[in-house]
């Protein structure tokens, strides 16, 4: 028997342990293991858990038409995961384990445990990098060490991605007739278990058959102008398919191979080449969470940048959370993350950059915010996007380049459309005036609006100080 154990990967297409499994004519059967208390570890969103679960019941229907079983198991953490799958192996008679890699810690730590205790029993394991487009350590610098720069990383990539010519995953030999889906009331137990709001459920659209309908049109319909719109967010220029990256319901090789032949397109190539980066960017977080592990135990990058003594000041914290900073477009940000469990990516900079710059607030605070509301929350991407804006990272921002809200909000929502929809107790301000509200005085500045929780020029010049005697440490006396 052999078993295909599903993780981050719920789907059917583009999956190379599925198609390796059922190419060797034995019998097959799929397993996942729910783990809520290491979502609770982690503090997962609920609306990505619900996503993930939505995926799954999806996923065990798609299997079991195609004559495949399904099994969900509960786990509990990472290590009841261990054991529920040692026993299950035990009690099918499985003789091989065919999954895709996964790299932060915790999991390479359970996916150590689990090759320990399965080769004991004679069971073979087979590893696959369906999870990125190039696997982690295939690329390395002239010295043989991991890349920290992206620039430097995405040259390689490239020329790792045109020499290799990468194809579809083939589709796999079904075995046909009816399968069962047997857990598919614990997946719905777990789902009973959520409050996920309306505004959540409304806007996502969980599972494999939406990511791949999604995937195409957006190379028909918006691929070629993602370089121009992107940056925009009152508009729909982004994809939006980072949740089913994130939940693996679509497949990062399907995503590349969708996108490259609009490069030989002269109209559609920057949008192509810009959007294929950000699958790069993918890759290189995952590639820097692998080859530097401590940074899953909340540790900078950059290890001088520990001895940096953040601000405790928990009002200033809890007003961005709930999007009350008296800067509108930061603040419209902070809502669209807690009523959709979703931000524009230009935003999740400059909320990130205010945080950890203006209000000179632990990156890691908003880390863990971040994780606990997004529906495509994604570990290493996540911390690898807030270690650059706090300047404590890898390829990090320099610690002087700070995003201006006001100004920011000018240049990317200039007629204040996406403020408007999020605060709409400044709609009836012209596009002028609602980028600073606050200088429209005291009598004419919009009630039930805060004013400024900090001065921009004094909290910029803070935080420049902070680095600056923090660069002056390493220098030898």
């Amino acid at each position: 028997m052999r078993l295909v154990w599903f993780r981050n990967d719920l789907r059917c297409h583009g999956h190379t342990p599925l198609t390796q499994a059922l190419a060797g004519g034995d019998a097959v059967t799929a397993l996942h293991i729910l783990c809520p208390d290491q979502w609770d570890a982690h503090g997962v969103a609920p609306a990505r858990r619900w996503f993930v679960l939505h995926s799954l019941l999806e996923l065990g229907e798609s299997l079991a038409a195609r004559g495949v079983d399904l099994h969900v198991l509960d786990g509990g953490d990472f290590d009841g995961s261990v054991t529920a799958l040692e026993n299950f192996v035990a009690e099918q008679g499985v003789t091989e384990v065919f999954c895709n890699r996964e790299y932060p810690l915790n999991e390479l730590n359970r996916d150590r445990a689990v090759a320990r205790r399965l080769e004991a029993q004679g069971v073979r394991i087979h590893g696959f990098d369906d999870g990125v487009l190039v696997p982690p350590r295939a690329l390395h610098t002239g010295k043989g060490t991991p890349y920290t720069v992206f620039t430097a990383y995405k040259k390689r990539w490239d020329v790792w991605m045109d020499d290799l010519q990468p194809e579809a995953v083939p589709a796999p030999d079904w075995p046909g007739g009816q399968g069962r889906f047997v857990g598919r009331d614990r997946v719905e137990r777990a789902l009973e278990t959520l409050s996920v709001p309306d505004s959540v459920t409304a806007l996502w659209h969980p599972g494999e058959d939406t990511a791949r309908g999604q995937l195409k049109d957006f190379v028909e319909q918006h691929l070629g102008d993602y370089k121009a719109r992107r940056d925009f967010p009152a508009e729909p220029g982004t994809s939006g398919l980072s949740a089913a990256l994130s939940a693996g319901t679509l497949a990062p090789l399907d995503a590349y191979l969708a996108a490259r032949p609009a490069l030989q397109d002269a109209k559609a190539r920057e949008g192509a080449a810009t959007w294929i980066g950000e699958l790069a960017w993918r890759d290189f977080y995952r590639q820097i969470m692998h080859r530097f592990p401590s940074l899953a135990t909340g540790a900078p990058f950059r290890p001088e940048t520990a001895l940096l003594q953040w601000s405790d000041n928990e009002e200033h914290f809890q007003a961005w959370c709930e999007g009350r900073t008296g800067y509108p477009l930061v603040d419209a940000a902070m809502r669209q993350l807690v009523q959709t469990g979703w931000m524009h990516n230009r935003l999740r900079m400059l909320t990130a950059m205010f945080l950890t710059k203006h209000l000179f607030i632990d990156w890691r605070k908003g880390e863990r915010f971040f994780m606990a509301h997004l529906v495509d929350g994604d570990f290493a991407a996540n911390n690898g996007g807030w270690q650059w804006s706090a300047s404590t990272g890898t390829d990090a921002a320099p610690y002087f380049r700070i995003f201006n809200p006001i100004s920011q909000s000018q240049k990317f929502d200039p007629d204040g459309h996406f403020i408007r929809h999020w605060l709409p107790e400044l709609a009836s301000l012209t596009k002028r005036d609602i980028h600073d509200p606050a200088a429209l005085g005291g009598l004419f500045a919009p009630s039930g609006y805060p004013r400024p929780i900090v001065d921009l020029s004094r909290s910029r010049e803070r935080a420049l100080s902070a680095f600056k005697d923090l660069n002056a440490r390493e220098v030898p006396a």
